[in-house]
């Protein structure tokens, strides 16, 4: 395959508008403690609002991709945006009413499906062959910006003992987007209204179906245990290592930091060569060895380490799961209906993730016994990458 020049503009594109999207979802949980305390919401409750983002994307992903694949993204990014700024608006009217906040997150959640599939195929198709595994690092990044951002601005506001001002900000966050999608639509200096994959593109062969399918497992149960993980964090550092409310976000958004550059990690692995199964699966074991180890951890430099050695496994990991498609289907194939896919698999997880932890704590009673139910669950995706890893050839560095 001759080389085709990258679309910087394209590729950046994809990573801002997912990065909004992880804003958007993210803004939460720094602040979750704050809103509990101060509404009562049940902890179930509370996790359904992280999780109901999966449900819509659930619902609606398989659909989309193919919708945007047929008609092109634009209207669909409009209207994500507009349902962003729905959503928002709607919990700062209603904060003491949950079930009105799971409403305004549901609409959240349905933009956040059109920007988690569009961010990365924009980012992926406007890449040629040499730069996939750096769009494909860089698209990784897009939960841990997301996250950094929302905890890093959420810090001053809970000082206050304030929530509403990050609402603010994520209203403003959501119009920047949605002006800069039309100056670039009308600028032409990213195609939105085209289809967001090559015309000519071959349709996948079985085998090749049969490859995505395996990554969007390994994504749900991969997910499942991430996204559970990051929704709690602050709760559980607070509940089990006696952090303020401050102090928690601090420490929630710290290994956050890591997973962004080990998200580019990743990506120079892959342009390296080394196998993506292999590297997903040193990745999945290091997460499932920090959970094993957690009863044994306290709130000292050594548990410090072992936040940083999760976040350095949760960053190498999404990475090759986002460049799957394209090596799989080879560059300028991998298009939304792809990625489709891969975001059913993705919401799988982000659906029963914060709910499982909740559930578990719940059942249990105490962080330690949640931790060593989350340490069985971190297995599960390690015996399903176990096939990736035998078919390394198959699904190796194609270019």
């Amino acid at each position: 395959m001759t080389d085709r020049p990258t679309n910087w503009t394209g590729v950046f594109f994809g990573l801002a508008i997912a990065v909004v999207a992880a804003f958007q979802q993210f803004k939460l949980p720094p602040v979750l403690p704050l809103m509990i305390e101060r509404y009562g919401y049940d902890r179930v409750l509370a996790g359904g609002f992280m999780s109901v983002f999966a449900l819509a994307g659930l619902v609606l992903s398989w659909n989309l991709g193919r919708w945007m694949q047929r008609h092109g993204a634009l209207p669909f990014l409009v209207a994500a945006f507009g349902l962003t700024l729905a959503g928002t608006a709607l919990t700062l009217a209603r904060p003491e009413d949950g079930a009105t906040v799971l409403a305004a997150r549901t609409l959240e959640g349905i933009g956040f499906a059109i920007l988690a599939i569009a961010g990365p195929t924009f980012a992926t198709v406007n890449a040629g062959p040499r730069h996939l595994p750096i769009a494909a690092a860089l698209t990784a990044t897009w939960i841990p910006i997301g996250q950094v951002l929302a905890g890093a601005l959420a810090i001053p506001f809970l000082a206050s003992g304030q929530w509403q001002p990050l609402w603010w900000l994520a209203i403003a966050v959501a119009l920047a987007a949605m002006a800069w999608t039309l100056v670039l639509h009308r600028s032409g200096a990213v195609d939105l209204g085209a289809r967001p994959t090559a015309a000519t593109a071959a349709p996948p062969s079985a085998a090749e179906r049969r490859a995505i399918l395996l990554v969007a497992v390994i994504f749900m149960l991969w997910s499942g245990q991430y996204i559970g993980t990051m929704t709690w964090l602050p709760q559980l550092l607070i509940d089990r290592y006696a952090l303020g409310q401050e102090g928690a976000v601090i420490a929630y958004t710290l290994p956050v930091v890591v997973v962004g550059g080990f998200n580019l990690v990743g990506g120079w692995a892959l342009r390296a060569g080394i196998s993506p199964g292999a590297v997903i699966l040193v990745g999945l074991s290091a997460q499932a060895a920090v959970w094993i180890a957690m009863p044994w951890l306290g709130p000292d430099a050594v548990g410090a380490a072992f936040l940083v050695v999760y976040a350095m496994g949760a960053g190498i990991t999404p990475t090759c799961l986002f460049a799957l498609p394209g090596i799989i289907l080879g560059p300028g194939r991998a298009g939304a209906q792809a990625f489709g896919i891969l975001m059913v698999g993705r919401n799988l997880g982000v659906i029963g993730g914060p709910i499982a932890y909740a559930q578990a704590f719940a059942l249990f009673g105490d962080w330690t016994s949640v931790g060593r139910f989350v340490a069985v669950l971190s297995l599960l995706p390690i015996v399903a990458v176990l096939p990736l890893v035998a078919a390394r050839r198959a699904y190796g560095t194609r270019r």
